[in-house]
Order: C-alpha cells, then structure tokens, then sequence
C-alpha cells in the first residue's frame, strides 16, 4: 500500500515547505518603540530634537535661545536668535505681560512674522521657552512650539552647535491679544472656592506654605492646588512627561477638563510652563494670572492662606 504511505508522510511533507518557505521570506522589522508625543491631545506643540535637526535651514522657522546671553554665546543651535525672558514683561510695570506695541517691535527684531514657526528653547526644561510660547499664544500666534528637552537633550544627543549669530531680516507681526489666556486679580479673587474652577500653584512647596517669602506676604491663594511645575518634566533629560502620567498627575488633585483653571505663580513664568503642560494633555479652559504672587503677595487687600 505505498499510496498509504506516501499519504503518511503528506503532513511532514508540508511541515517541511513551510520551514522552507518562512526561511526564504523576508524578515519583517522590528516594531519601532512609540513617539514620546504619544498620548499628548496636541504633540504639534512640542518640537523633538530630530525633527528640529531635519528643519534647520527652513527659511519659515526662527529658533529662539531662551538661555541666558553669555550661555548663547558659549554655543547654541545653529540659527538660533536670542532672546532675554525679562523682556517679555512690560518694562513700564514689571507685573504685566510686554504690551502689544512693543511685542511687535520685539518680534520683528528676531524676524518673527505671523506666518513664522517658532521654536523657543532653553535649559530648564523648557521654563522660558514655555513663557514665550504663551506669550506668543496670547497674542493670537499659534505657530510656536517647544523644543522638547531643549538644550539638555540637543546636547545629550551630540547635535551641531555654533558660535555664530545669525543676521535676521525684520519681519511685519501683528498682534491680536486674547483675554481667553489670561487672568486679572480681581477673576483670581471670584474664582476663590467656585466650585466650577480650580487654581493651580505652580511654585515651590516651600513658597506654597509661606517658609519661602519672595514678596510683603508668604503663603498661597485660598483654595488654589499646589503643583510644582518640575513635576511636569524628567529629571536627567528635561522632557516633558507622557500623557497618561501628567493626567493622573492633574487628576489626582481634581483638576479636571471640565474646570475653569487659573495658573499663577511668582512672575507667571512657572505657571505659563504649567498652562503650557495642560493645553499639551489636552485642556482647554485655562488662564495665566500674570500679576501671579508678585501683585497678590504684596498688596494688603488679598485673602492669603498658610
């Protein structure tokens, strides 16, 4: 009965192609491990050091060195223009944002246009870059990202630096402010345990519980959460954190997206990292309080608690 027997070995028979067949076929590759900008409602709003690599002779992009001076000058990405945070203040009263005039003046002299991408980085983990990024946001120019690990990160990963400083064409911006971002005291002062809005205190522990004094009064806003900005960043590479762990983060302190939320913190730096932060996870409803605890700490009409 050979035809039996041949009929036996039919299954070996095929075990044995298909060996054959999955050593010739090509092998498929490796899954590629996902983008730190997974999770986050809005990635357009960071920019990775690679894809920044790819962009730099992009005619459309200013990069923005947020560093201070002599650190720009030591070496920076090549490029980049700098710019000083202190002149993103009013210099006619260091409380307030730098008024639409000026900011226009200010732009044009960096060759920022309102078709310009941005991207602002600095060294701690994106603290400045954050501030101007919603200064930028605040007047109506949302083509501003920030550089994700910033100088840390770029170079970390050996990227090209230079100690040359780019000549920029002035550029026509114009500003459109929005009042959806910001916030005035007396908002702050009606906000106060509304059970609909939430206030976030981006500073130190220590400034949260008054130990650490920086203005006539120490201590926090009544009813505001106190969350470190840092908790927001890594602490070896300065990147932001992913989605899921800023949102328990968030979450975890009733900071929910259906809140109106207010951010302050000393000079509204912080709580500008911290505006930035949500408006990444996706919240939308939130406001800077730019007088932050430089106004509010040394007036002597503002509730404080210890």
């Amino acid at each position: 009965m050979r035809w039996w027997r041949g009929l036996r070995l039919l299954p070996l028979l095929l075990l044995v192609l298909a060996l054959v067949g999955a050593s010739c076929a090509p092998l498929r590759p490796a899954v590629a491990p996902a983008p730190a900008s997974e999770g986050y409602a809005h990635p357009e709003l960071l920019a990775e050091t690679d894809w920044l690599a790819q962009h730099l002779e992009d005619p459309a992009l200013r990069i923005v060195d947020m560093r201070p001076r002599d650190q720009y000058q030591a070496g920076h990405i090549p490029g980049a223009v700098h710019l000083d945070g202190a002149r993103l203040k009013d210099d006619a009263n260091r409380l307030y944002v730098i008024p639409p005039d000026k900011f226009e003046r200010l732009m044009s002299e960096l060759g920022i246009g309102n078709d310009t991408t941005v991207v602002a980085y600095d060294a701690d983990g994106g603290l400045w870059a954050a501030r101007l990024w919603w200064v930028l946001d605040y007047y109506g120019h949302t083509r501003a990202k920030v550089l994700n690990g910033g100088w840390v990160k770029w170079t970390r990963e050996n990227r090209p630096t230079t100690t040359a400083e780019p000549k920029v064409a002035p550029a026509t911006f114009t500003a459109r402010p929005n009042p959806a971002v910001i916030c005035t005291l007396d908002e702050v002062k009606a906000a106060i345990d509304r059970p609909n809005a939430v206030i976030i205190d981006a500073r130190s522990p220590a400034e949260y519980s008054g130990t650490d004094v920086r203005a006539k009064r120490g201590g926090h806003i009544p009813s505001a959460v106190n969350i470190d900005w840092r908790q927001n960043i890594t602490e070896d590479l300065k990147v932001f954190k992913p989605a899921a762990e800023l949102r328990q983060l968030y979450e975890s302190k009733g900071i929910t997206k259906d809140k109106e939320i207010i951010t302050y913190c000393q000079t509204a730096v912080r709580a500008a990292h911290t505006f930035f932060t949500l408006r990444l996870i996706g919240y939308g409803q939130i406001r800077n309080y730019d007088g932050s605890w430089a106004e509010w700490g040394n007036r002597e009409d503002t509730p404080i608690q210890r």
